[in-house]
């Protein structure tokens, strides 16, 4: 279970599929939200349309994306900023761990 834990991040795959999914859905459709604001009925939220401003950038649509939601473009970086800091944090782990390795040898 350990070996497991050092190759893989929950954190890491959810934003990764999350992405992808992003990537691949027509971002003009309608789809399921978790909105709860949505699911309980009421109209306005502030983060209903982040995803499919997301999805409108993935495409390549930025002004689209921007009509979507404003901050679109930032929480698609602050994402991928938490991605790239995710697959640092495992590759320093890797490096550590092995390191513990070859001392205790």
């Amino acid at each position: 279970m350990s070996i497991l834990k050092k190759y893989f991040s929950f954190e890491l795959s959810f934003w990764i599929i999350a992405l992808i999914y992003l990537a691949v859905i027509e971002p003009s459709q309608s789809h399921f939200s978790f909105c709860l604001f949505k699911n309980i009925g009421l109209s306005w939220c502030p983060g209903c349309g982040i995803g499919h401003s997301i999805a409108y950038l993935l495409h390549g649509d930025v002004i689209k994306s921007f009509h979507t939601h404003f901050l679109g473009t930032f929480a698609l970086l602050v994402i991928v900023y938490r991605i790239v800091q995710l697959i640092n944090k495992n590759k320093s782990n890797q490096n550590q761990s092995y390191g513990k390795s070859i001392l205790k040898s």
